[in-house]
């Protein structure tokens, strides 16, 4: 008897009330660790953030941004935040747009509670029934976990074959297509890392950082959140 393999879909969000604003990089890494690239355009609700061809099949969403705000009145980010010294802080309440990061705590928070007011979604941490198919990540951190070691500059040429190389060893193919960068960009480095920890969290080689979420039914938003890590070991 076939199973229907799952497939894993690492989005790179990019901040939505940025004054040039980006399309999101998407992966789609399916089963067999074979990797393909596309945009996705942020919408606040969620629509399409899985592609309609693959809807039909059990996936994994993993998001690249903050699923929550912090959960103590006052506090200036999350516990994962500040175990994993995230970049972006998400504190208490949004801090006014045009302030570093606060655009993309926005945009990313604002995603993750329409995703969970969804039918279709569940977050993990929330003790939704059936099995979580929504996580989030920050590959930042991610990275020297797998490698064991500080990779060079994302940004640079040198960074980018670095996490190309590392993912080659962990089995991870890409599909070529016309307009694909190879090693690719540092954009979609993330997003396929991301979908990455979405297939280790489906076999059990994740763990978790930061406090399980809740909602916030009078602000209309979900409050702190884990982080899913990879483990050494995978």
């Amino acid at each position: 008897m076939s199973t229907i393999e799952p497939v894993f879909v690492g989005i790179d969000l990019t901040d939505p009330f940025s004054k040039c604003q980006r399309r999101c990089t998407r992966a789609i890494l399916k089963a067999d660790l074979s990797c393909t690239f596309d945009k996705w355009t942020y919408a606040r609700t969620g629509s399409a953030i899985v592609p309609s061809q693959l809807v039909h099949l059990p996936y994994i969403v993993a998001i690249d941004g903050p699923q929550g705000l912090a959960g103590s009145a006052g506090a200036k980010m999350r516990i994962c935040e500040r175990q994993l010294r995230a970049a972006g802080k998400s504190s208490y309440t949004f801090r006014p747009i045009g302030q570093p990061y606060a655009g993309f705590v926005r945009g990313s928070v604002e995603l993750f509670y329409s995703l969970y007011r969804s039918a279709t979604f569940r977050i993990h941490g929330m003790d939704q029934e059936p099995e979580a198919n929504l996580i989030e990540v920050y590959p930042g951190a991610a990275w020297p976990v797998l490698a064991d070691q500080t990779l060079r500059d994302k940004k640079l040429l040198e960074g980018r074959k670095d996490r190309h190389d590392l993912l080659a060893r962990l089995g991870i193919t890409f599909t070529h297509k016309q307009g694909i960068e190879m090693p690719p960009t540092h954009d979609q480095l993330d997003a396929v890392l991301a979908a990455y920890i979405a297939y280790l969290f489906s076999i059990g080689k994740t763990n978790d950082h930061g406090e399980k979420p809740f909602e916030d039914t009078s602000t209309k938003i979900l409050r702190e959140g884990l982080i899913v890590q990879p483990v050494k070991s995978s």
